[in-house]
């Protein structure tokens, strides 16, 4: 029997997404700068973010940062000069899904009452306006639909938010 590529992903990760998972926000966001500016590199990094997963297809997850936040500063050449960008996190979110179709789910119910996210960006020691601000822009309130994929180790997480382009988060499981 056949199945659709979403489906096979699903039953082939019954663990899957349930699990403790550590992501990198370096990872994602480096990726998006060296789009637009190679030569991109990670200057300084801090802390951790671990999401708690229960349930697969329904269930919930805590998301928190490691004590003390996470902070990641950025360098990018642009012309003569480099854009320095940090990324600081602090608290916990947590949130409850539903199945909507073949490896994806819906949020429910969403609390992101605890976590703060500061992006701030300079060239050449002066402060300009940092789009990233709004990473969260569509993921804070429940009805949002995440398509999932499970590989082995590695759980990739990508949000569908209308209007915006997103990319697979990646984290990895933490033992």
């Amino acid at each position: 029997a056949s199945a659709t590529p979403g489906a096979a992903t699903s039953a082939a990760s019954k663990g899957c997404p349930a699990g403790r998972w550590k992501y990198d926000y370096k990872d994602q966001f480096l990726e998006t700068l060296s789009r637009n500016s190679s030569g991109a590199r990670v200057v300084s990094e801090r802390g951790e973010y671990v999401c708690t997963i229960t349930g697969n297809e329904r269930g919930s997850y805590v998301c928190a940062t490691s004590e003390g936040g996470v902070e990641n500063v950025f360098e990018a050449p642009m012309g003569a000069m480099a854009m320095k960008v940090t990324v600081k996190m602090n608290g916990s979110s947590s949130a409850d899904f539903e199945p909507a179709g073949p490896g994806k789910w819906k949020t429910t119910r969403v609390d992101m009452s605890g976590f703060h996210m500061e992006t701030k960006a300079s060239i050449a020691g002066r402060e300009v306006p940092m789009p990233a601000a709004n990473a969260f822009q569509g993921m804070d309130r429940p009805g949002t639909v995440f398509e999932y994929r499970c590989e082995g180790d590695v759980f990739k997480l990508k949000p569908i938010v209308a209007g915006v382009t997103t990319d697979f988060i990646t984290m990895k499981r933490v033992p």
